[in-house]
């Protein structure tokens, strides 16, 4: 039976817990290239980058506590780029296959749409399938594939570019 769980904007309370989940991903999964855990201050960075109404993160939280976020972040830093967005989703690793994926990509989507995002992209590994089925059900498709871009776990990872445009 699936949780019973809120979406709502991330606080600056909520920052430690997303770390978590996060550097959880980055030692046992491809989700993110990164090979080292994200610093607090490293975090702190990322976060204040993120309190620009244009660039929201949302938590997922199951009775009381963070179980998962998401974010949109610029797609690239040139002003031309404005209206290209990226999402990232993360969920802790014991709260996968509650649904909560798809509730933040829902989000993430409607938020881009009302701050007048043109198109939103996802970086995800060619493996990951549930992560690019998650992108099909929100109307993603696969607009290209880098090539053997990213190497970890001793693997040379392909990465699929999903994007919707609104």
């Amino acid at each position: 039976m699936a949780s019973q769980f809120i979406l709502r904007q991330a606080q600056v309370k909520d920052l430690e817990r997303i770390n978590e989940i996060y550097n959880w991903a980055v030692l046992n999964t491809v989700a993110t290239f990164d090979l080292e855990e994200r610093s607090l201050a490293a975090a702190e960075v990322w976060f204040d980058n993120h309190q620009d109404p244009y660039y929201p993160v949302y938590v997922v939280e199951t009775r009381g506590q963070v179980t998962g976020w998401g974010s949109l972040s610029p797609f690239h830093p040139r002003a031309a780029y404005k209206q290209s967005g990226e999402f990232s989703i993360y969920i802790a690793p014991e709260w996968t296959g509650q649904s909560m994926g798809d509730a933040l990509l829902k989000v993430l989507c409607q938020e881009a749409k009302k701050l007048g995002y043109h198109t939103l992209l996802g970086r995800i590994t060619s493996t990951n399938e549930k992560s690019i089925s998650l992108a099909k059900k929100h109307g993603f498709w696969e607009a290209g594939k880098y090539h053997e871009v990213g190497t970890k776990f001793g693997q040379c990872l392909d990465v699929m570019i999903m994007q919707i445009i609104f």
